[in-house]
């Protein structure tokens, strides 16, 4: 077998098998693992007794550091806990001209201001080789040996611990993406683990020598779907288990050879999904897998609660018997631009994440990550890392070169033409300012070991809204919301509970559109909804009943799809829904694809129908679909269909949902309908679908 082609599966894939193996009622043990769990502190710390150098440039940007509020934590932490950083951009940021300053508007070295204000922890992610074969960077950070040598010593002359993150690529590893590097590309499968041990144990070497300790070391990043070119078989689960464990035990031993009081890290993304961190977790236990931390990523704004990412971390402790660690997380301070800035982070995802977009909220935002953290059973909760808190937005520090996004796309850099070097991506989610200054947020590790500071009782300031759209549908028994959101005193948005009048409770047991309905929120604030009730014969039209992973569940039933052996279709709970916190999305990154989805409704009263679907697509270009039809068929009669491929409903991700109707649809009483998406597109052509609507309109 040559891994000549590699391909990966998409964003939070996941088996129903996976599904079907937890068991929460089984109180017997997960795991046949025999590795014990590591005794004593994991990590130790030296104290911050560097002398501080400053440079000769200032900075007077007003930020206001005496107010932030940092709220104590419920629980106490352990001793060993990791306030950590990855901070991989700063030596391209450096070399392109960026400069750090601390509060007082003072230059000095970053890795001193991080440490000054309470990060013991650097993380560092490793590539093996992001160049092209002149040597042209990809980007990013320019992440090898090299690099992160130069930012490792300096991490260590300010006191802090230094965790090596091997993507095993040549570039970002994550769940969609996992190319194998490509000095590896003719390997046999059966090659490669022995690749990831001399590797790892070449590259800790050379920090030794260098008389650089490494503390921790993550064996690949966001693992969830394969890794180092390897794509897990969701239709097989258990050889595919088998090669993910031989690749991480290869990269342990790797570690350990070197470096054997090293802590050693498995990371998955999608840090709310208890089911897939469970199977996956427990399958490597039972297969021997010697590692010692679980991490997992949360990024608020992907619209993962809190309470999800708890829930998830106590139970894969308790099944493991392992420490947990969040490995990155972030939130945005700022929703403006410069000349180099293409922000990921937007004011769209206040709402999602539950924060509004300021140092305080970053502030926040940090302080309920570690206080969740605190809050792990059994003490379990061992660190944080906020990831790239000092990603400066100057000229040439961008996300990614013309070559990196080409290698990232196609794992090769030979399509970089179709390209143009990217722009900084992270920068209004960093702790220091556009201008290198820090912000009033980055002192949040300090102010919670310290006992928090400027405590407040949490209280609400506004409504988030006053006046709330609503559709309820009757037909599925749905009600007024009982809570909205609130926004606080610490620039947070809350839940709190709604009280509707009498009047407003019954106005909505019948059908109607645009009833006004009147609450009161959080015992303060005037709220009104404008409600429609409609009968909605489609079930689980919003996709919000499925289960805990991007598997499709009935009521939806997926036909068909190719290729066979991949997801191409799938749910999406990252950001892009019409309505709620999921929505199908369909995509493939290599090759045509095709898919067919559809639900079957029984027994319809007669009437007059209308059948509604919202669809947001990339526009009609190159990336083109070339069947995209609505359908609905009465009876097993011949279907009734809406062509949406086409300009009037594909308008891109700026246009946001299109509405997409088929009305008049005749149907007998008792009739059986089936309504669908059928489509077919070309790589990377993608879309998403939310919101059904079928409504006898008589």
């Amino acid at each position: 077998m040559k891994l000549t082609k590699i391909f990966t599966l998409p964003f939070f894939c996941l088996s129903l098998l996976i599904i079907t193996s937890c068991d929460p009622n089984d109180t017997s043990p997960p795991s046949t693992s025999t590795t014990e769990p590591v005794e004593g502190p994991f990590w130790e710390y030296e104290e911050a007794s560097f002398v501080d150098v400053f440079g000769e440039k200032t900075n007077y940007e007003a930020h206001d550091y005496d107010n932030v509020i940092v709220q104590p934590l419920d629980n106490s932490l352990r001793e060993d806990f990791a306030f950590g950083v990855d901070a991989s951009m700063v030596d391209q940021v450096e070399k392109q001209g960026g400069v750090y300053f601390n509060k007082d508007g003072k230059e000095q070295d970053v890795f001193q201001i991080l440490r000054r204000n309470g990060v013991n922890f650097l993380r560092l992610r490793h590539w093996n080789k992001p160049t092209d074969k002149y040597g042209r960077a990809y980007g990013g950070g320019d992440n090898d040996f090299k690099t992160n040598l130069r930012l490792a010593k300096r991490a260590k002359a300010a006191n802090m611990n230094v965790m090596i993150d091997f993507h095993y690529s040549d570039f970002w590893a994550d769940p969609d993406t996992q190319w194998i590097p490509k000095d590896w590309g003719m390997y046999d499968l059966s090659e490669i683990p022995g690749a990831i041990e001399d590797y790892t144990k070449d590259v800790l070497t050379r920090f030794k020598d260098e008389g650089v300790v490494i503390d921790s070391v993550q064996i690949g990043n966001e693992i969830n779907n394969g890794m180092c070119g390897y794509d897990i078989d969701w239709n097989n689960l258990e050889p595919s288990f088998d090669q993910m464990a031989l690749f991480l035990k290869a990269g342990i031993k790797g570690t350990k050879e070197v470096f054997e009081d090293a802590r050693t890290v498995i990371h998955l993304a999608n840090g709310g999904n208890t089911a897939e961190f469970e199977t996956f977790f427990v399958a490597m236990d039972n297969r021997g897998v010697d590692y010692d931390v679980i991490g997992a990523s949360y990024y608020p704004f992907l619209a993962v609660s809190l309470e999800d990412v708890l829930e998830n971390l106590n139970n894969v402790s308790k099944k493991t018997n392992k420490p947990v660690i969040i490995a990155e997380v972030s939130w945005g301070f700022t929703t403006a631009y410069n000349a180099y800035t293409a922000n990921t982070y937007s004011a769209s995802y206040e709402d999602l994440g539950g924060y509004l977009t300021s140092e305080q909220a970053q502030a926040t935002c940090i302080r309920d990550v570690v206080n969740l953290l605190a809050n792990v059973d059994d003490s379990k909760g061992l660190g944080i890392f906020y990831w790239e808190p000092a990603w400066l937005p100057v000229e040439g520090a961008g996300w990614a070169t013309a070559r990196g996004q080409s290698y990232k796309y196609y794992g090769n850099d030979e399509r970089s033409a179709s390209y143009s070097d990217g722009l900084a991506t992270w920068s209004n989610q960093a702790l220091f300012s556009y201008t290198g200054k820090a912000l009033a947020s980055l002192a949040t590790y300090k102010h919670i070991a310290e006992g928090g500071k400027n405590a407040v009782i949490e209280v609400s300031t506004k409504a988030r809204s006053t006046t709330l759209k609503i559709t309820l549908n009757l037909a599925d028994h749905e009600k007024l919301p009982s809570e909205a959101r609130v926004e606080t005193n610490l620039d947070a948005l809350r839940n709190k509970p709604i009280i509707w009048d009498e009047d407003s409770i019954e106005l909505v047991k019948t059908k109607g559109s645009n009833k006004i309905c009147n609450g009161i929120l959080d015992g303060q604030y005037a709220i009104s909804a404008v409600v429609d009730c409609i009968e909605n014969f489609v079930k689980d039209p919003g996709f919000e009943k499925q289960g805990p992973t991007d598997a499709i569940l009935e009521p939806w039933i997926v036909k068909s799809h190719t290729p066979i052996e991949d997801k191409v279709i799938k749910l999406d709970r990252k950001s892009d829904f019409r309505s709620g916190k999921t929505n199908l999305n369909w995509y493939h990154s290599s090759s045509e694809f095709t898919f067919d989805i559809s639900q079957t409704i029984l027994n319809l009263p007669s009437g007059n129908y209308r059948l509604t679907t919202y669809i947001m697509s990339v526009a009609i270009s190159d990336l083109a679909h070339t069947k995209l039809n609505l359908y609905i068929i009465v009876n097993d009669g011949t279907p009734m269909t809406l062509d949406l491929a086409k300009s009037t409903y594909l308008k891109g991700w700026s246009a946001g949902y299109q509405e997409c109707t088929i009305s008049n649809i005749s149907i007998s009483e008792g009739s059986k309908v089936e309504i669908g998406l059928e489509g077919a597109a070309v790589a990377k052509t993608w879309a998403h679908n939310d919101d059904w609507e079928l409504v006898n309109e008589e």
